[in-house]
């Protein structure tokens, strides 16, 4: 990356990293609350279904808020989410049916009761694993489909928790995990980033001249490159990347 290169991102993330990106994405529903139980939470909940059309990721986020009333923590640790999330094949949302999200969400539940929290369970196994989002793979059954297990997967929507859980100062990422830095964390491969990535020359184009395939090894050669300009916070990078991307859409 050349330095003129890198002073445009720099400029981009400048631009679109700040309140304004939460008008439109599902970071915004963690903010509604204060407690960083209830923030992690909605987090967690938010980004399994951030795929698909931006409306209906949103629609769906907020029919599940709309159920855990004041608390999410406690809607979830008490197991009042079996009421919504019926034993059903039924779809709500996409390919993801009523009890695959009652098995999210039993999982979670169990989570929280062994160790408190998701941040805090992560870190007690997170030293077996290379990366960190294979510590959160690692910590769902297969049987849970919302949760990615392969491990050579760009697992965005995991990667897109970890932000909003790790990054500290940012009017969008919540920073509330203090055991991690954000050099550890790889970019989120949304269509956007991998598209705006390619016009810069910061990812190589496929043998065809298309865009890529989203992969860990795409993921992590853009953010080794993304450290070029934002040394120690690459993923900073992913709000100059999605913010033009969507720009231009």
């Amino acid at each position: 990356m050349d330095e003129k290169t890198a002073a445009k991102l720099r400029l981009l993330a400048d631009k679109y990293e700040t309140r304004d990106f939460l008008k439109k994405d599902p970071s915004q529903f963690m903010h509604r609350y204060q407690s960083p139980l209830d923030q992690e939470t909605v987090a967690f909940l938010a980004a399994s279904l951030s795929f698909g059309r931006r409306e209906q990721i949103l629609l769906h986020i907020e029919r599940v808020l709309q159920k855990c009333q004041d608390s999410p923590y406690e809607w979830i640790i008490s197991g009042k989410f079996n009421t919504f999330f019926i034993e059903s094949e039924k779809s709500f949302y996409r390919m993801y049916s009523y009890k695959d999200m009652r098995i999210l969400c039993k999982r979670l539940q169990e989570i929280f009761l062994k160790s408190g929290s998701v941040g805090t369970y992560i870190k007690e196994k997170k030293d077996n694993f290379p990366y960190l989002f294979m510590a959160i793979q690692d910590s769902f059954p297969k049987e849970c489909r919302i949760i990615p297990s392969g491990k050579q997967s760009a697992s965005k929507r995991i990667q897109m928790f970890l932000r909003w859980m790790v990054r500290k100062n940012s009017p969008v990422d919540l920073g509330l995990w203090d055991c991690y830095q954000a050099g550890d964390l790889i970019i989120p491969l949304d269509t956007h980033v991998m598209q705006e990535a390619t016009k810069l020359k910061l990812l190589s184009a496929s043998a065809s001249g298309k865009v890529r395939a989203a992969s860990l090894k795409t993921a992590l050669e853009l953010t080794a490159e993304l450290a070029l300009a934002f040394p120690q916070d690459p993923v900073r990078g992913d709000y100059a990347l999605f913010g033009l991307g969507v720009d231009e859409e």
